[in-house]
């Protein structure tokens, strides 16, 4: 029969263990945060600037597409010349006012151009076929194009795609990304779900692109579109659901290069918000990161819940009583911390809150077993279509 005491001092083991693991992935994230890439200043010189066609897909977007579709067509990029610039809306089979104001920017702007699809075929997912037809809609490629996917709840600062351009310029890259910043008023999915979601998807995706997957976000994806032809369009990816990924780590295979960079004073997202919406929205694209697995979103949930209690338990088990466990979980509390200031600074996402590591980390292991239980149960829906694998 095992003693109580030794069965005591094996749990600390472990619990020191996965303490000392916290370290390992926190240090592992803050090296990942510093390898984004910071956004240049746009250029002008004696290259001409390139075509650019941004294609939005909008499901159900009344309520902000307004917002985005001013931001494009008043870009500085083309403001010189309109040819340089031209804009694909692709209404997804919205059931609101969508389509009327896609059409409405057209009748005012010769460079929009609105397209409606209600349905996608067998085995497509709904966004990944709306950006398919846009880039469709948009004709033949041009030489030196560049295409801009940007999801329909985002807001772009006018020197945004200029800026963009320049930076994949500066740095050789064929593919360049980048998240949202947060809206005025934005709700708690900044500071509490945001930080262990952005460090969740960098384990499995490299901002520089040199790890098994290179990371991309479809808040605004900036693609040439030599590149984009080269993997096959989004025809490639029908089936998958986290095609921002799949595209990017696409581009890398295929010889090109890929960074994230840091645009977020320049470009804000409302599709996060509110807290309710931030959650789904999360919890959509994990469930699409595992396939729909409910058993491996549950053990990614069980894990994310202890890595994230494992050093202040360890502080508070080993207090007074084992020394090396409490001075464990206190370097693991201070990388924790850390790592979760870093991930919030570069998201503008509340960094001063970074002691809230454990809390907001056990609040996304709550999120990713919930999306288990959908998963499972098979009711996980994004705007009315129910996610299929």
């Amino acid at each position: 029969m095992v003693s109580p005491r030794r069965h005591t001092n094996r749990w600390s083991v472990v619990l020191g263990a996965v303490a000392a693991g916290v370290l390992i992935r926190s240090a592992r994230t803050i090296r990942q945060t510093r390898t984004i890439a910071a956004l240049r200043e746009s250029r002008t010189g004696s290259l001409a600037p390139p075509q650019v066609t941004v294609v939005v897909p909008a499901r159900d977007e009344a309520g902000v597409l307004a917002d985005c579709l001013r931001s494009i067509v008043s870009q500085t990029h083309g403001s010189e010349n309109e040819a340089l610039l031209r804009v694909v809306v692709v209404d997804d089979g919205s059931t609101d006012g969508t389509g009327e104001i896609a059409r409405e920017f057209a009748r005012r702007d010769p460079r929009v151009v609105p397209v409606r699809v209600d349905s996608p075929p067998q085995g497509w997912g709904g966004k990944v076929h709306a950006m398919h037809v846009g880039v469709e809609a948009a004709g033949p490629p041009e030489a030196g194009e560049w295409l801009l996917f940007l999801d329909a709840d985002t807001v772009a600062a006018p020197d945004l795609l200029a800026r963009l351009l320049a930076t994949a310029d500066s740095i050789d890259a064929d593919l360049v990304s980048t998240p949202g910043g947060p809206p005025p008023g934005r709700s708690a999915t900044w500071p509490l779900l945001m930080p262990p979601g952005l460090q969740l998807i960098g384990e499995n995706a490299s901002p520089d692109g040199r790890g098994r997957k290179a990371f991309a976000i479809g808040h605004c994806i900036l693609v040439r579109r030599s590149h984009f032809e080269k993997v096959g369009g989004w025809a490639a990816f029908a089936a998958v659901r986290n095609e921002d990924v799949a595209l990017a780590t696409a581009v890398r295979d295929h010889g090109g290069t890929t960074r994230t960079v840091d645009g977020l004073d320049h470009l804000r997202t409302s599709g996060m918000d509110p807290f309710g919406q931030g959650w789904a929205s999360f919890r959509k694209s994990f469930v699409a990161g595992t396939k729909g697995s409910a058993p491996l979103l549950a053990a990614i949930g069980v894990g994310q819940i202890a890595m994230s209690l494992a050093a202040p338990l360890s502080v508070l088990v080993g207090r007074g009583r084992r020394p090396v466990l409490t001075a464990v979980g206190l370097v693991g509390c201070a990388a924790q911390t850390a790592a979760h200031a870093g991930t919030a600074r570069f998201m503008r996402s509340n960094p001063e809150l970074a002691l809230l590591a454990p809390v907001s980390g056990t609040l996304f292991g709550v999120l990713l077993l919930d999306g288990a239980f959908r998963a499972h149960r098979g009711r996980d829906q994004w705007k009315g279509r129910r996610s299929t694998f």
